[in-house]
């Protein structure tokens, strides 16, 4: 559904919401744990911080720290920080003359869709899906595979 960069960005993002609060963070770290190229991975953290979502810091003790906290960084800020197209743009069958005036068989349908998506995507924040993944974790660690969804 996201591109790779979205998909690895999200991913880095809650990987550090998910660090104590003054914790750096080196992009080897995150590469590792997340099991992202090193060299994809660094584009993507330099993009962010260029969008001011993360703050990077040089040296040996350096790294990279959510730029604000995890609860004020939506889904949708790190998507669009990375794609310059989101999944939600252009034609859903990928037709180049799809409008609102000349529209496909699906147009009116995956319009309501995008609207829905884009308000999910605004609301959810990197804490969220920090939450979920601590929770996730803590449930692996204990054997628990019972889901509450």
């Amino acid at each position: 559904m996201f591109s790779r960069s979205a998909e690895y960005a999200i991913r880095a993002m809650t990987f550090l919401a998910l660090q104590p609060a003054g914790k750096l963070t080196g992009a080897r770290e995150i590469a590792l744990a997340e099991n992202i190229p090193m060299q994809f991975l660094w584009k993507i953290l330099q993009n962010l911080a260029r969008r001011k979502l993360v703050r990077s810091f040089k040296g040996v003790r350096g790294g990279y720290e959510l730029a604000r906290p995890g609860d004020r960084i939506s889904v949708d800020d790190v998507v669009r920080a990375t794609d310059e197209s989101t999944m939600a743009q252009g034609c859903v069958l990928g037709l180049a003359s799809c409008s609102e005036e000349k529209p496909c068989p699906l147009h009116h349908t995956w319009k309501g869709i995008r609207e829905q998506l884009t308000h999910m995507l605004e609301q959810t924040t990197i804490a969220d899906l920090a939450r979920v993944a601590a929770q996730t974790d803590r449930l692996r660690q204990t054997g628990d595979n019972s889901s509450q969804y």
